[in-house]
């Protein structure tokens, strides 16, 4: 198995932690920290005519607000994970808070495309052994909440009933610091060429890259981009993964490679 796992986070734009509660809230750009949404739903159009260019399924992990406001056509033939109600730090929340909020995802999902969610990404990359623990009651079979260290072979492993499909990091040619999270990129921290690069150190496995919608058309530092900046933006987005599938990486869903795994001779 050598595949390429286009995630992408469909949630509040520029999302931040509220003090005081665990649900989030989008960064002030002069109207308050409350949530907002229409990057997210810009930068969802612009991901989904990209990917039907490309023929790429990918998986979006919906936050169940945000999913509430978006155009559900948008995500046909792309997989459909949670990512929580609103933007929770789920290690901060009890059993019975984490178990609402997964009933509330799972709702939100099942709504908008008709089919319950298999796989899920904690808000933050933040999870816990509890939240783990209880994503078998919902459905879940696949997680990619977490980072693994880069190396030739990247073969997800089956952690207490649940697939972990990472999302690798490792040290680009310079020595610093990289994940596959592109979030870097939008905020022009660094090129495609680092992250086909690191791509092309994987012998074996699933090479998860991992952005977010509101990240297409908005920069955390800079805010709103321009016409131009966008175009530039989606671009790069398109250089990674045309490279990654020049390098021979075929597009695979995270529930793909849930059942890739499930499949393999034992």
């Amino acid at each position: 198995m050598r595949t390429l796992c286009f995630t992408v986070d469909l949630d509040r734009d520029v999302n931040i932690a509220i003090p005081g509660g665990i649900a989030a809230g989008s960064i002030d750009r002069g109207s308050g920290a409350g949530p907002r949404f229409s990057s997210a739903g810009k930068g969802l159009s612009i991901l989904s005519d990209l990917l039907d260019e490309l023929s790429i399924k990918a998986t979006f992990f919906a936050e169940a607000s945000t999913l509430r406001k978006m155009d559900s056509s948008l995500l046909s033939g792309h997989e459909v994970g949670m990512h929580g109600a609103e933007h929770e730090d789920l290690t901060a929340a009890g059993i019975d808070e984490k178990r609402k909020i997964m009933e509330e995802s799972m709702a939100a999902v099942k709504d908008a495309v008709g089919k319950a969610p298999e796989s899920f990404r904690a808000p933050y990359m933040k999870i816990d052994d509890e939240t783990l623990g209880i994503l078998p009651e919902f459905g879940i079979g696949v997680d990619s909440s977490r980072y693994a260290e880069m190396s030739p072979s990247l073969i997800p492993e089956k952690i207490g009933g649940i697939w972990e499909v990472p999302v690798p990091e490792g040290r680009d040619s310079l020595g610093k610091k990289i994940s596959a999270y592109l979030w870097p990129m939008h905020e022009s921290k660094r090129v495609p060429e680092d992250y086909l690069q690191m791509a092309s150190d994987m012998k074996e496995g699933a090479f998860v890259i991992a952005t977010h919608t509101w990240h297409m058309v908005e920069s955390r530092d800079k805010g709103i981009m321009s016409k131009e900046e966008a175009e530039a933006n989606a671009g790069n987005v398109r250089k990674v993964l045309e490279g990654m599938m020049d390098m021979g990486l075929r597009p695979s869903t995270v529930a793909e490679i849930r059942k890739m795994m499930e499949d393999r001779p034992r």
